[in-house]
């Protein structure tokens, strides 16, 4: 078999899941690398998911299962900093989207090239 340019594809994407406790920041490690993009989802309650990216700004997400705009520190819970091993997550007034007590959470995470860019031209009403 040839190998790809990705020979292990745990480089560029891992998942981990973890255990909600409630505490107020909580750092999660495991991933193997500094996450570009994470899409995380409680799949205990019946929550929304929570996707954030290292170009928009870690406490800054979007929900997948709605229309809403993007959302600074949503209060809900939300994702606060990317670190070299995988993410920070905040409570905000209610941590049920990302680490609610007792609950069981998965992380999807991306490794998408490293350092960000953004365009700002023109805008989007």
């Amino acid at each position: 078999m040839a190998y790809t340019t990705i020979d292990k594809p745990t480089d560029y994407f891992n998942t981990i899941i973890y255990t909600g406790n409630g505490s107020n920041p909580r750092t999660l490690t495991g991933v193997g690398f500094q996450p570009d993009w994470t899409w995380l989802k409680n799949r205990t309650d019946s929550n929304g998911h929570t996707l954030a990216d290292s170009v928009r700004g870690a406490n800054k997400t979007l929900s997948a299962d709605g229309n809403g705009a993007e959302v600074t520190d949503k209060s809900d819970g939300h994702l606060d900093a990317f670190t070299s091993d995988g993410f920070t997550v905040g409570a905000g007034t209610d941590d049920a989207r990302v680490n609610n007590t007792s609950s069981n959470y998965v992380a999807w995470n991306w490794l998408a090239g490293g350092t960000a860019s953004s365009n700002t031209d023109g805008d989007i009403t």
